[in-house]
This record gives C-alpha cells, sequence and structure tokens, in this order.
C-alpha cells in the first residue's frame, strides 16, 4: 500500500496583522500616479479669465486658442450669453506662465481675415481658422475679466511715442491704420476715431512714434493728405500729395510753420485737421490785420482764400466777399474783407507785429499818403482769378485811411485791365461824337446845287442860239435869276468850307479831343505791346501769373 503525501498544515496569522493581496497593487499603483498628474496639473494650471465679446464669432470652446507672440498660451473652455443679452462671455484657461501678464492694461481681440487701405493681417486664419490675440499690458494690479478689443491695435503697447487728439470736420477717406506723413517720411497711423457728442465733428487718435513725436508742438498743423490736390487759382496750376500710398489709401500729415513754438506739445494735445496743405499752413500764428476794400467795378474771379500781395510777396488773404448797398444814393459797390498778417512784414530793427497800435496807424498814414492802393490783379489768363495787390500809385489823388469805419477802410484804386477798357471805351466815345455824318451832308447838298446851277446855265446858253430879240430879255432874266441862285449856292458851299476849316483848325476843340484820344489809344497801344512783350520773355506767366520784380 502505497503512503500518501500529508496535507500542509494551515497557518494562522496572529490576530492584528493585516496583508495585502497581491492582486491589488497595480490598480494602486494606478491611482497614485493619477492623483499625483492631478495634482501636477492642478498646480501648474494657469488662472481662469473672462473675455467680453461683442459676438461669438469664431470662438468654439475647446478649439479656439490664445495666442501670444504666436505662442498658445490658453483656450477658450466656455461662451455663453451675457445677462443683458447685448454681449458675449467666454471662459478661457490661461497657461501659468502668462499670469503675470494678466494686468490691468492687458488686451484682447479676435485676429480674423482684415484687409485695411495700408496693410493686409490675420490672412493665416484663412486656413487654420480664428483665434484671440493678447497683448501684455504695462500697468501694475493683476486682473481677471477684461473687454476685448473689436479690431487688433494698430500699436503695440511697447512702441515709444504718444498719441495726439486730432479734429476733422469730415472723416474723408481716414480710417484706422491710415498713415500719417512728417516731410513725407511716414512716421505714424491713425489708431481710432469716433464722432463727438454734440455731432459737430470728428475726434481722431493718431499716435507718432518716437522720435518723431518731439515735432509735434502746439503750433503744429494737420491736413487731410488724402489723394491729390488741385488747385486752379490765381498762383496758376498747383498739384500737391504726399505719396502714392496716400493717393490710394489716403493719409494725414502735420508740419510747424515757420517761427513756431519748437515745445514738443503734451500728449493728447488736440488739433484741427485742415482740408489742404495751403489751408493749414496760411493760418495766422499771431494777431491779423482786418481791412475793408471797395471797388466798383467786377470782382468775378475774385474768391475767399485769395492772396493779398505786395510786389510777389504774400501778406495776408481774402477773407469774405459781399455787397453794399446804399439805399439812399441807389448805389452798390462791393466789399472785400481781407486779413493782413504783420508778422509778414519786416522792419528795420524788428517786425511790424511788434508795433503797438498807435505807431502802426501813423506808419499805413504815411504809406498811403506816398500812394498806397489796393487794386485787383489778374493772377492768370487761364484761370482768370483775381488776387487784391497792394502798390504804391504816384499819380493817386488824394486819400486816407478811415479809421473810424469798422473793420478800417483802406483806399483802393481800378484795376489795370479795367482802366484799359474804360480808356478804349473813351476813345470809341469820342470817336462817335465827332460831327463827320453832317460836315458830309452838308458838303453833298452844296455839290448838288452847283450842278443843278450849272444844268440851268447850259440849258439857257441853248436856247438863246435860237431865240429873238424880244425874247432874250426874258432869257437874260433867268439867267441872272440862275446866277443868283449859283452864288448864293456858292456862298453856302463857302459856309461849309470855312465850318470845316474851324472843325480842322490846330486849335479847334474837336482837335484837341482827337489829340487826346489819340494819345490815350497811344498809351493803350504801348501797354498792349508791353503785355505782348511780357508773354513772349515769360510765356509761363499765363499758368503761373506775372514773374515776381527782382529789387
Amino acid at each position: 500500500m502505497t503512503e500518501q503525501n500529508p496535507l500542509p498544515a494551515a497557518v494562522v496569522d496572529p490576530p492584528g496583522r493585516f496583508r495585502l493581496p497581491l492582486v491589488w497593487i497595480i490598480p494602486l499603483v494606478a491611482a497614485l500616479t493619477g492623483l499625483f498628474l492631478a495634482v501636477r496639473t492642478y498646480l501648474e494650471q494657469g488662472p481662469v479669465v473672462t473675455l467680453q465679446f461683442d459676438t461669438g464669432a469664431g470662438l468654439e470652446p475647446g478649439k479656439t486658442r490664445i495666442k501670444y507672440k504666436d505662442i498658445d498660451v490658453g483656450q477658450i473652455t466656455g461662451v455663453k450669453l451675457a445677462e443683458d443679452g447685448r454681449h458675449v462671455l467666454a471662459r478661457a484657461q490661461m497657461a501659468r506662465e502668462v499670469e503675470g501678464l494678466l494686468v490691468e492694461d492687458t488686451r484682447f481681440w479676435v485676429v480674423r481675415p482684415r484687409v485695411s487701405g495700408s496693410a493686409v493681417s490675420g490672412l493665416d486664419t484663412l486656413l487654420s481658422g480664428a483665434y484671440v490675440g493678447m497683448e501684455a499690458g504695462k500697468a501694475g494690479g493683476a486682473r481677471r475679466d477684461f473687454v476685448a478689443l473689436e479690431d487688433a491695435p494698430v500699436v503695440s503697447l511697447d512702441v515709444p511715442g504718444r498719441s495726439f487728439a486730432p479734429h476733422a470736420d469730415t472723416l474723408g477717406s481716414i480710417d484706422i491704420g491710415t498713415p500719417l506723413y512728417f516731410r513725407r517720411v511716414p512716421v505714424g497711423q491713425v489708431t481710432a476715431f469716433k464722432m463727438d457728442g454734440k455731432g459737430r465733428h470728428l475726434d481722431i487718435q493718431v499716435f507718432v512714434k518716437a522720435p518723431y513725436d518731439r515735432y509735434v508742438s502746439a503750433d503744429t498743423r494737420f491736413w487731410n493728405a488724402s489723394g491729390v490736390d488741385l488747385k486752379l487759382g490765381a498762383d496758376g496750376v498747383q498739384l500737391n500729395t504726399e505719396s502714392l500710398s496716400s493717393i490710394l489709401a489716403g493719409g494725414l500729415a502735420f508740419e510747424t510753420p515757420d517761427g513756431g513754438d519748437a515745445e514738443p506739445a503734451p500728449e493728447g494735445h488736440d488739433f484741427r485737421v485742415f482740408a489742404t496743405r495751403t489751408e493749414a499752413m496760411k493760418q495766422p500764428s499771431a494777431r491779423a490785420q482786418v481791412w475793408r476794400l471797395r471797388f466798383a467795378e467786377s470782382v468775378r474771379g475774385l474768391s475767399v482764400g485769395a492772396p493779398v500781395d505786395f510786389r510777389g510777396l504774400q501778406l495776408g488773404e481774402v477773407l469774405a466777399i459781399q455787397p453794399d448797398v446804399d439805399l439812399e444814393s441807389a448805389d452798390v459797390v462791393l466789399q472785400v474783407d481781407v486779413a493782413v498778417f504783420p508778422e509778414r512784414m519786416s522792419v528795420r530793427g524788428g517786425k511790424a507785429s511788434e508795433l503797438s497800435d498807435a505807431e502802426l496807424h501813423a506808419f499805413i498814414d504815411r504809406l498811403v499818403a506816398r500812394g498806397l492802393r489796393a487794386q485787383l490783379r489778374n493772377g492768370s489768363l487761364v484761370t482768370g482769378q483775381l488776387y487784391v495787390a497792394l502798390d504804391f500809385f504816384p499819380d493817386a489823388g488824394q486819400a486816407a485811411v478811415e479809421w473810424a469805419a469798422a473793420p478800417p477802410r483802406l483806399p483802393t484804386r481800378r484795376g489795370s485791365l479795367d482802366e484799359l477798357q474804360a480808356t478804349l471805351g473813351r476813345i470809341a466815345g469820342k470817336l462817335d461824337r465827332l460831327p463827320l455824318d453832317d460836315m458830309a451832308a452838308e458838303t453833298r447838298a452844296a455839290i448838288a446845287g452847283l450842278a443843278r446851277a450849272v444844268e440851268r446855265t447850259e440849258t439857257l446858253m441853248q436856247r438863246l442860239d435860237g431865240l429873238a430879240s424880244n425874247e432874250v430879255r426874258a432869257v437874260v432874266a433867268e439867267t441872272q435869276h440862275a446866277m443868283t441862285e449859283a452864288q448864293r449856292t456858292m456862298a453856302e458851299a463857302r459856309a461849309a468850307l470855312a465850318d470845316g476849316r474851324r472843325l480842322l483848325a490846330s486849335d479847334a476843340p474837336l482837335q484837341q479831343d482827337l489829340r487826346d484820344s489819340l494819345q490815350e489809344l497811344s498809351r493803350a497801344a504801348q501797354a498792349l505791346r508791353h503785355l505782348a512783350d511780357t508773354l513772349e520773355r515769360h510765356p509761363e506767366a499765363l499758368l503761373r501769373g506775372k514773374p515776381e520784380e527782382k529789387p
């Protein structure tokens, strides 16, 4: 009989001892690993921020990324409608590395394809989809709720420079991103614009990069440099533009007039935006003297803004043109108000703007006494534009400035072309007044009378040849009658010839008037020859006007 193996004896653990089964070791290790990863993820996780958008276009939870300097720094985790129903609130999970960048002036915006007049941006989103851009701020204090921008900022916060606030009557072709030029060099951009509270003008925000921002002073002038500025005026044809991009996309430009304040303007300073550079630069930087001129001639071709010229130097501009009606005398004259800038006139030892009012009045009175007058002149034969010329006329009569009027009235003189037309008109009138028709009629009547007398005498002579003696007396009587009539006719002819001699005598009034007319006609011809010589030497005067006289 075979011996059987004995069964192993059971070992009983002492009371209080616990043993973990081997089958639970792997799940326990996995749980500990997951807990470790969860704790590490929680500790490495960045802050959660809330972004407010106008719309939810391009925002998808779990897909839309947040980028800073083209690096993913967060993701949109949820999107919902705000309680007021006007905005969209997006919840975003940010990376821990950018926690210190989430400050008061940090900016967010949705990056989409955008084409402006001067730049194209966001084209990469055509393939990858829209994402949220971020720009770190510089202010202190942490923040977790932000209002996103509608568009990407034109200028980054880290670009040195300053912002200013010009205002314009109309927007024109100005848009966000429109370039800003200084001496035709792009130095900044338009960053924003909005209508003012009363709807009277547009408030524009511009950013000027350093170091060009120091050239903006309180006297700086801004103007709209968009497109092409073509002007036909008293100065001829003028064509101005900043650059090809400004023609296509628009632009603003600024410059400080000579003699202006060189101290840089403070940030946010308000400026006016003018329509053209000419309009901007001609604005007075100091006090202006306003004068009133009265003209009895036509002012057709004179416009507001036309120059006030003194021998080629522009001293001012025309402010207003209006008629002045006198009901008592039934007379109508044209009033032209002009502004003269004293700072443009230099005097020995200083400037005219430094004179007191009494000194300036006395000085102008002496100039008027020497023949200073205001006159309308043609600036261009092509455009027909007129300008106001201040010049001396030695043959001018006595005149004085009417200081009591408001504004003071300066004496004027008829224009040169108007004087030429008046002279030619006087010559034609004097020629019309000559009694040439009466002289010719009297001479023709006398000649006709002589012809009749001769004809009757010949008839009587023919009758004498065949008549008897008793009839001869009758014929002789008729002949004597005919001779008497012939004598009377001859006397009338002599009187007509005497009248003609008196009219043609050297001391006759007719001859004096004729000589005066011929002299005026000669002066007019001389003026026309001078004009022809000027055009022959300077044919460009047809476009540019009369050339400046050299001292």
